[in-house]
């Protein structure tokens, strides 16, 4: 990244200088905003890298929360037989009515 002073400022150190300090002034003052600005690129990227998700954390929430969905199924499934289970104890009929729809008794 090439930054460059207003030709304006060149010519004010050519005229109190000299042009070859002048151009050696030029080249260092370019130099060193050259420096900074990468400087300061790398302190952003850093900063970034540090608030914001990278792949690998990503795929970690994602497997994580996969195992909860799946620990969640499991449950979903648990909780269903019971309720089954629980409605056939309770009710007299329901019996009746499962092994109808069934086919099991005509």
């Amino acid at each position: 990244m090439a930054t460059t002073i207003p030709i304006r400022v060149y010519e004010i150190l050519e005229d109190k200088l000299g042009r070859e300090e002048a151009r050696e002034i030029v080249h260092e003052i370019e130099a060193s905003a050259d420096a900074i600005a990468t400087q300061k690129k790398v302190e952003i990227r850093d900063e970034l890298s540090k608030e914001l998700a990278s792949k690998a954390d990503l795929s970690a929430t994602e497997a994580r929360l996969e195992r909860k969905i799946d620990a969640l199924e499991w449950k979903l499934k648990l909780y269903f037989l019971i309720l089954l289970f629980t409605i056939i104890l309770v009710s007299p009929r329901a019996l009746d009515l499962i092994s109808r729809l069934l086919g099991i008794v005509k």
